[in-house]
């Protein structure tokens, strides 16, 4: 994706999800974020889904309602985009300089791609491999008509995009920033958001999986709407006090039905993340414990939940936290409301789009010197 550097004093980043328009204004100091101002507009249902913009008038008036609330004055912007059609993934190709690469992307793509090239916004990075007829490529591309859209209603709205990427690794960037070097050889980060639930596999501070899961907050809330016949903000309410911890073998059994109700649902969500984990660990058998994900950390608005971390260590058996930017020293909240600091996790991507210039100049977590060989492919 187009990586233009920006200055370094002032930053601008918009995140348009299924839920609401988020946006941060913040001023970069050294290698911290200094949050000056956080806004959100709710986006009705349907508006965007799955990462597409169906109704651009509607989106187009909850930007300029999120631009005017924070009073925002700079131009260059930084974004992000998501959605099931976006493809991250590691592959191999013949070693080639990366101006021949540059050149040839299109034709290499194709083979990994749903669709025809041209109708894909096509990014690459090169990965360090020891190999010399070989070189492993991590592969991003998102459909055009995702990131067209996108892209013509920020410039409507008077902003120069000076970076578009894909919101798994706005988050991954979040956690190095955070915690650099001290991070596990591969972890994951579980982002559960409002239509669907995204497992990243990360890998020596390199994306290697990423899937996107049907199920998530939308889906708890459709269900305690259908089988209670509460309202839409019932629902949520209902679930905002609910506490997964409730359901833990060591805990005195109580009599919760909309917290019985939501349990099979959310055990099949941890059904299809130990699935994605397995995959993950089929594909690197060679490197033994070293590949084996240590950690996960959960983030969006379902990370919100009360008991999900240790509800996730007792039924997958790694430890798991939460992706908080505000319990890091990085990042600097200055006019920050007390609801979205409690509220961090639903932040995770918005801030780190916003810390995309610091890792431009120098990157938050360096590569490890790789042991063995790795195998091709190891996306989904």
């Amino acid at each position: 994706m187009s990586r233009k550097r920006l200055r370094a004093e002032s930053v601008l980043a918009l995140d348009i999800g299924a839920t609401g328009v988020k946006l941060c204004v913040g001023v970069l100091h050294g290698r911290r974020l200094r949050v000056e101002r956080l806004a959100e507009t709710p986006l009705p249902p349907d508006a965007v889904r799955e990462g597409a913009i169906l109704d651009t008038d509607i989106v187009y008036k909850a930007l300029r309602t999120t631009l005017a609330s924070a009073g925002v004055r700079s131009k260059s912007v930084l974004l992000s985009v998501g959605g099931p059609q976006t493809i991250a993934r590691p592959v191999r190709l013949p070693r080639m300089t990366p101006e021949t690469l540059q050149k040839s992307i299109q034709y290499e793509a194709a083979r990994y791609l749903p669709s025809a090239a041209e109708e894909h916004l096509i990014g690459f990075q090169i990965l360090p491999t020891t190999g010399e007829e070989q070189m492993e490529v991590l592969l991003v591309a998102a459909p055009r008509s995702t990131t067209d859209p996108l892209l013509e209603l920020v410039e409507k709205a008077g902003l120069e995009p000076q970076l578009l990427e894909l919101q798994p690794f706005s988050a991954l960037r979040m956690l190095q920033a955070m915690y650099g070097e001290s991070l596990p050889y591969a972890y994951a980060l579980v982002d559960l958001g409002g239509e669907h639930t995204q497992i990243t596999v990360a890998r020596n501070t390199t994306l290697v999986l990423t899937r996107f899961i049907p199920i998530a907050s939308k889906t708890f809330t459709a269900a305690l709407k259908g089988y209670f016949h509460y309202t839409e903000e019932e629902a949520e309410q209902v679930k905002h006090h609910l506490n997964l911890g409730e359901l833990l073998p060591s805990t005195q059994p109580q009599e919760n039905p909309p917290l019985r109700l939501m349990q099979p649902i959310l055990d099949e969500l941890i059904r299809e993340i130990r699935r994605s984990l397995n995959y993950y660990q089929s594909q690197y058998q060679s490197q033994g414990r070293q590949g084996q994900v240590e950690r996960l950390y959960l983030y969006g608005g379902g990370a919100q939940m009360q008991g999900i971390t240790a509800y996730f260590e007792h039924k997958l058996g790694l430890p798991a936290q939460t992706l908080d930017p505000f319990a890091s020293d990085i990042v600097e909240p200055v006019q920050v409301h007390l609801a979205e600091l409690e509220g961090g996790v639903r932040w995770a991507t918005v801030l780190g789009t916003a810390l995309a210039p610091l890792e431009m100049a120098q990157p938050f977590a360096q590569p490890r010197v790789e042991t063995e060989s790795t195998p091709a492919d190891a996306a989904a």
